[in-house]
């Protein structure tokens, strides 16, 4: 009788020192400050507590992000909204299940020095932008929304690169940028801009959010229930403590600007809530987002699907 006892002793200690999911996030650029409180998840054992062995990768962008996953590459990956609408309506079998940048970080970077700080008083004026950003494509809406013509104000079409030194070289007043990290690249060059964003100009984009497949959705459920639960616990801890977010990040990434980190973790951190529901939980995204991003997508980006904005997105799946 002991025998049967220690071998079903044993049975159930196997069973719970079962190895945890492994699961894979793929990130949509590099990894910069906003990108860390994933890092301090895995550090404090939030993902392993959820069952979850996790590993992050940098990323080449939201589209690539949306591939990985749309394939089975990856298990997660963090891409904003337009980008999972777009491989969705070309195919790709994903949906977002989680939001974690609900208010868009398009904003409008203008010299301080230039005496312009309304987009009234960019009227006559040449700004920087890339050729095909998101921020460019739906920048007629802005014009439309706050009583301006198309032609209003000009644009100076360059590469990325070329974009920040036309503004740092007072060859343009403004340019196009994100609110949570070029804007506080210029500042660190000397030449801080004051900073118009998208949503208080009236445009709002759903930002990034997690994106699933939907096989992993419909087959792992519980799997996407207990990542959301430990990435919302990621972030509560990194608005808590930025500087424990920024320090976890370095030991993936020691050559990061620790300063310049931090305040590109506060500044995302800032933008995490929608305009529609800025008292909602971490994760938590407005269908008004949804709805508008698909609009401007099919107005200024020739999108073309018939699915309404409810197919790119769940919350089924969110904690209740």
């Amino acid at each position: 009788m002991k025998r049967l006892v220690l071998i079903a002793c044993l049975l159930l200690s196997a069973g719970a020192a079962r190895a945890d999911d492994a699961a894979t996030l793929r990130l949509n650029w590099l990894i910069y400050g906003f990108h860390t409180p994933f890092y301090l998840g895995v550090e404090k054992g939030f993902y392993k507590q959820q069952g979850i062995d996790l590993t992050i990768g940098e990323g080449q962008g939201s589209g690539r992000a949306v591939q990985t996953v749309a394939t089975g590459s990856d298990t997660f990956g963090l891409a904003d909204g337009g980008s999972i609408i777009a491989g969705a309506a070309k195919g790709a079998p994903v949906q977002a299940v989680m939001g974690i940048m609900n208010s868009s970080p398009y904003a409008i970077c203008i010299r301080k020095d230039s005496g312009i700080d309304t987009l009234k008083g960019l009227e006559g004026k040449t700004i920087a932008s890339t050729t095909g950003e998101a921020g460019l494509n739906i920048f007629p809406a802005i014009l439309s929304r706050n009583d301006m013509t198309p032609d209003s104000v000009h644009f100076l079409r360059v590469d990325g690169e070329a974009k920040l030194v036309a503004y740092l070289q007072n060859r343009v007043p403004a340019f196009l940028c994100g609110a949570e990290n070029q804007a506080l690249i210029v500042a660190d060059k000397g030449v801080p801009p004051a900073v118009l964003s998208y949503p208080k100009l009236g445009v709002n984009t759903e930002g990034l959010a997690i994106v699933a497949s939907r096989d992993t959705i419909a087959n792992k459920a519980d799997l996407v229930r207990r990542f959301i639960r430990a990435t919302q616990l990621s972030f509560a801890a990194a608005i808590k403590d930025p500087e424990a977010s920024i320090a976890a990040g370095l030991k993936a990434k020691p050559d990061m600007d620790k300063g310049l980190a931090l305040r590109q973790l506060k500044a995302g951190l800032a933008l995490m809530r929608s305009p529609h529901g800025p008292d909602q939980p971490i994760g938590w995204m407005a269908p008004e987002d949804w709805v508008e991003t698909v609009a401007l997508m099919k107005q200024y980006q020739d999108l073309k699907t018939d699915q309404p904005a409810s197919a790119f997105w769940t919350d089924a799946l969110l904690p209740k």
